[in-house]
């Protein structure tokens, strides 16, 4: 039996499982503060024996697995989250943890149990309480010195929003985030209206964003997940915005095959989570 944890900045997803499409029991409990979070994930795991434990945990967190800091948390991405030990705090569940950035974990889930195709450069981009991206290689997330964290890259921002990142205002995540949108509208972006202006602003924001991605990373598959993703009508307007800002540049095959939604839905995470033990 192992088990699988996807530690999102609003929610946490629990999962026990035979195997990554072989779930057995899921929870989603409220991510607040480390200490009731990791009660309530100590209670769901407390009923089953797993023998090895993955997590896709938000960040930015050490996965240098040699370091002394390893599974630690490094900055303030989450009030109350700075310096905490993730994999410390789990070893009281299971000594053999195995743990990612929650969009690589993502990205992971659709590689191996999504996708059809295996696509030898995958970009994963999650829009929610922030914003994440995985890039997988020939299946493996591409790491750099330390991880990703393209959500903070800088945008065109010519509207002067002051964003909403914490530690870097206007940044992508800053100005494109599903708290973003909620700032700047004064409501959740759930009940906004397909006509209203916020979207075709959102489109654009991430647009910008993507082509960055694309002229860095050359991908053969962007999948675009996570909360504001979930809205049907803003996809379309993304690869029409992509079409035009890119102007035939280099070829890209068919945008409706090349920027999708996941295969997975809702589950890329926690399947990609215990994909890690796998």
């Amino acid at each position: 039996m192992i088990g699988g944890i996807e530690l999102g900045g609003t929610k946490c997803v629990l999962a026990v499982a035979n195997d990554p499409l072989d779930i057995i029991s899921k929870k989603i409990i409220g991510t607040s503060t480390p200490e009731k979070t990791f009660s309530e994930i100590y209670s769901f795991f407390s009923n089953y024996p797993v023998k090895k434990l993955g997590v896709g945990s938000f960040g930015p967190i050490v996965l240098n697995s040699e370091s002394e800091n390893y599974g630690i948390i490094v900055a303030e991405s989450k009030d109350g989250w700075k310096d905490v030990n993730v994999v410390n705090y789990l070893a009281d569940i299971c000594s053999d943890v195995s743990i990612d950035t929650d969009v690589n974990a993502a990205a992971i889930g659709e590689y191996n149990y999504g996708l059809e195709d295996k696509y030898q450069t995958l970009a994963y981009v999650t829009v929610g309480t922030g914003i994440g991206v995985g890039i997988l290689l020939d299946g493996r997330p591409y790491r750099g010195n330390f991880h990703l964290e393209a959500g903070h890259m800088r945008i065109p921002n010519t509207n002067n929003y002051p964003g909403v990142c914490k530690l870097h205002g206007d940044c992508w995540e800053g100005l494109a985030s599903g708290p973003s949108m909620r700032a700047r509208w004064g409501i959740d972006p759930v009940e906004l209206p397909k006509d209203h202006e916020a979207w075709e602003i959102e489109a654009e924001l991430l647009s910008l964003g993507l082509i960055n991605i694309i002229s860095n990373h050359s991908p053969d598959k962007i999948i675009l997940g996570g909360g504001v993703m979930s809205q049907e009508h803003l996809l379309p307007m993304i690869r029409n915005n992509i079409a035009k800002i890119w102007n035939n540049f280099t070829p890209l095959v068919n945008l409706s095959n090349l920027i999708t939604k996941p295969v997975l839905g809702k589950d890329s995470g926690i399947i990609g989570s215990l994909s890690l033990v796998c």
